[in-house]
């Protein structure tokens, strides 16, 4: 399992309405919560007053909540709407029968005042054993803290917000150029004139030499 230092450690078990009741949640969602959710623990704290490390100009803190399921397949939402509403970064340690994965809303400030985020992504980890669960605490302040803790559990490798966000940007950006490619093939298959079904293989073929290079920058980024 996850060893963090002694410090940091909380080990609070939180009453599920203390969420849903101080949270604005649909009816759905809220329904969702009662019947997935078996228990929650807040298992751990990171800040500059649990640990000798610097405040970061984006992280001030990070929690660590873990949340007993009743349902493997728990919707994300529950999680999302949970973390946007929450004045501070957070993990979430998911446990499922003696299955774990751990799972991070990567986030900005929507309104530092009013303490409420904008989900840019959500990372999750696939779902283990709780001796191969691996989340070290590395970096000397807690942006870095936060942006490697992201790295690991994504699978990025990233160490720095830039990084972080290239790789979301070019995965959202192949994401699109395959719909345009499949569309074009698509388009290919019902040209009945031949002249501009060249056309479009010709433009085919520029997308693919496209997502080609796009792949080779998204492979330099994401450190194996």
């Amino acid at each position: 399992m996850l060893t963090f230092p002694s410090s940091t450690l909380v080990g609070r078990a939180v009453p599920k309405t203390a969420f849903y009741r101080n949270l604005e949640l649909s009816a759905r969602l809220k329904q969702r919560f009662v019947d997935d959710v078996a228990g929650i623990e807040w298992v751990a704290k990171i800040a500059p007053s649990t640990l000798p490390v610097e405040d970061g100009s984006e992280v001030h803190e990070i929690v660590l909540f873990r949340f007993s399921l009743k349902a493997e397949d728990t919707p994300d939402d529950v999680f999302l709407a949970i973390d946007r509403q929450m004045p501070r970064h957070t993990v979430f340690l998911l446990q499922y029968g003696e299955r774990f994965r751990l799972l991070l809303n990567y986030k900005e400030w929507a309104d530092r005042i009013g303490g409420t985020f904008r989900i840019v992504k959500t990372f999750r980890t696939p779902w283990t054993g709780g001796e191969e669960l691996s989340l070290p605490i590395e970096g000397s302040s807690m942006d870095r803290i936060y942006e490697n803790m992201a790295g690991r559990i994504s699978g990025f490798g990233t160490a720095s917000a830039s990084d972080t966000r290239q790789v979301i940007a070019l995965q959202d950006t192949i994401r699109s150029k395959r719909r345009q490619a499949e569309a074009l093939q698509k388009r290919v298959r019902a040209e009945k004139r031949f002249a501009r079904q060249m056309e479009l293989n010709s433009e085919a073929r520029a997308l693919r030499q496209e997502l080609e290079q796009l792949s080779v920058r998204l492979d330099e980024l994401i450190k194996q």
